[in-house]
């Protein structure tokens, strides 16, 4: 009897073992980001969601991100661990609702849409260097403050709208797209490391900067860059002008943001960076 029981409490105590301290649970929806706050156990711990190893910075004991859903999410529910050596120590479960998206329908130039083998080599080669830009983020926040809107005038074209242009080609617009004359002033969204200032086939003349943590904010169709790569920059600071180059229909201001390698809604960024930044 003495020797069942003594199997029963090493059952016990491996199943304990094996289950997270801790559990809770969040919703979110494609194209968004949640900021997450979690305890740390070990000094390697890692935290993982689907398969895919987030970066965090530490503060006191415990560990800080954020966690973003694809626009084209398959809308499955899944779970972020902290773990170390194979063991689980808190867990975060993610359900994910559906969101609906607006369309528009858009006259560009031709050449922009039916490319020319120059073109089209210009444009593989462009994203080349881009994806080496978004592959090399310090696991560390470049930015003091919340995120802030780069321009307060209008919007006319919002975060995931399903385009179609030349009433031909189809995509969605993973951005947003302010109302801008040329030459009008473009400031940072947040502080962070100057990436990019070059011209672009698809978004002309843009500048990209890296804010720590896999978070770029890009700046498109502008007229003229005021920074350099390398440039240490703060919030608010001038970094272009806005303009009319690239792929567009007119003048405006395209302001992209991407989180762990997908472009994500702005605005959602602007109010979860909020959560722990109070300015």
């Amino acid at each position: 009897m003495n020797y069942c029981f003594l199997i029963l409490a090493i059952f016990i105590n491996f199943a304990c073992a094996q289950t997270p301290k801790a559990q809770h649970q969040m919703i979110i929806r494609p194209g968004e980001v949640r900021w997450v706050e979690f305890p740390l156990e070990k000094d390697d711990s890692k935290f993982i969601c689907r398969d895919f190893e987030v970066k965090f910075v530490k503060k006191g004991n415990l560990g800080q991100a954020f966690v973003m859903e694809s626009y084209f999410s398959d809308l499955s529910p899944y779970r972020c661990r902290v773990e170390s050596q194979g063991k689980i120590f808190h867990e975060i479960q993610f359900i994910v609702k559906d969101k609906e998206y607006l369309a528009e329908k858009l006259k560009v130039d031709p050449k922009k849409i039916k490319l020319d083998p120059k073109s089209e080599k210009r444009v593989i080669q462009e994203q080349l260097v881009l994806d080496k830009i978004y592959s090399s983020s310090p696991a560390e926040f470049l930015f003091k403050e919340s995120f802030i809107t780069p321009m307060t005038s209008v919007v006319t074209s919002i975060y995931g709208t399903k385009r179609v242009y030349n009433k031909q080609k189809k995509g969605q617009h993973l951005g947003i797209d302010y109302r801008a004359a040329i030459g009008d002033k473009v400031p940072a969204a947040n502080g962070g490391r100057i990436v990019l200032a070059d011209d672009l086939f698809f978004t002309g003349w843009t500048v990209i900067i890296d804010h720590g943590l896999d978070i770029f904010t890009v700046y498109g169709h502008l007229s003229k860059t005021l920074v350099n790569k390398g440039d240490i920059i703060k919030r608010g600071d001038l970094i272009g002008l806005s303009g009319n180059t690239g792929r567009t229909s007119g003048p405006h201001l395209h302001w992209g943001t991407k989180v762990q390698g997908q472009y994500i809604d702005g605005f959602v960024l602007i109010e979860e960076s909020k959560k722990y930044f109070n300015n």
